[in-house]
């Protein structure tokens, strides 16, 4: 079925709404750089104020990294709210794209009081405590669902068709959404372990399986295997369902498989070079492509199937 071009404003709202996801992404790689390099503290523990100041004179280093951090994050609560706002005068009351555009404003706002949090709990540079785990855990997941939401608002600002022709999607939903769930536990999982790498960047790989190593290194373990399954369960499914034979949903389909190899390259070299920066980044970086990836044919499948009306 094909899909009506849209009207100018819808266009436009839908071109900054892709802008606003792209900048998502630009920052959340950029926190794995506050962290990777102990900057977390590099503003104090003053928020939103930076070592008390508005802008921060003659700053050091990891003043820098987490000021830039501080300042895309702000960026992008704007971005939100302007993609909140605008979501309302171009589309009618109960539009899905409004709400998609108000859910990504809500999980922007949260996402900041997390970030506030971790800084004024004090969970940054050498702290090693469960709870920054979990805080760091929590940031990761609210993170994904902040990506999730813009990613759907993307989706929603053109007019859709409401049955792409799949030839094989009857259940197919429901083992999409376990496999979305999967991803989210790898990604918080891998959120912890890069914590652990950040901290303990000289364990040996036996010290994974020692019961007197910190449990932040004892979890290394548990990503790679919890990923592993995961990606065989996402090339699964997609390789043996209509997903690759249908125009509709060949192309992510296809850069679904592609993405998880990359990802899994990427993982391995991250555990053999004791997960340099650079190799951080772009995991990261691949993750939320993989994350966006699924999102959007879980968006295309549950239109398919009728889900949305």
């Amino acid at each position: 079925m094909d899909v009506r071009p849209g009207s100018p404003s819808e266009r436009r709202f839908e071109r900054f709404a892709v802008a606003t996801l792209v900048c998502t992404v630009v920052v959340i790689v950029w926190g794995a750089v506050v962290r990777a390099t102990g900057s977390g503290a590099g503003c104090g523990a003053h928020w939103p104020l930076c070592n008390g100041m508005v802008v921060p004179l003659a700053p050091r280093l990891a003043t820098i990294i987490e000021f830039t951090h501080r300042l895309t994050s702000g960026l992008l609560l704007a971005g939100a709210l302007g993609l909140a706002i605008g979501a309302r005068r171009v589309y009618p009351p109960g539009h899905a794209a409004r709400r998609a555009a108000a859910v990504s404003f809500a999980f922007v706002v949260l996402e900041a009081l997390i970030g506030a949090g971790i800084v004024l709990l004090g969970l940054v540079e050498n702290d090693a405590s469960a709870l920054r785990a979990a805080y760091i855990a929590g940031h990761l997941v609210n993170t994904m669902f902040l990506v999730a939401a813009l990613t759907a608002t993307v989706w929603w600002a053109r007019a859709r068709p409401r049955f792409a022709v799949l030839r094989a999607t009857g259940g197919l939903l429901p083992w999409l959404t376990v496999l979305l769930v999967a991803l989210v536990v790898v990604s918080a999982a891998g959120a912890v372990v890069a914590l652990g790498d950040t901290l303990f960047p000289h364990a040996s790989l036996s010290a994974d399986f020692d019961p007197a190593s910190h449990f932040l290194i004892r979890l290394r373990v548990w990503h790679p295997l919890i990923a592993t399954a995961a990606s065989l369960g996402f090339v699964t499914l997609v390789s043996r369902t209509g997903l690759l034979d249908d125009d509709s949903t060949q192309t992510g389909a296809k850069a679904l498989i592609a993405l998880v190899v990359t990802q899994m390259a990427l993982g391995a070299a991250n555990v053999f070079t004791a997960a340099p920066l650079a190799l951080q980044m772009a995991h990261l970086t691949v993750s939320n492509l993989l994350w966006i990836t699924g999102v959007w044919i879980w968006l295309q499948v549950r239109t398919a199937e009728g889900s949305i009306h």
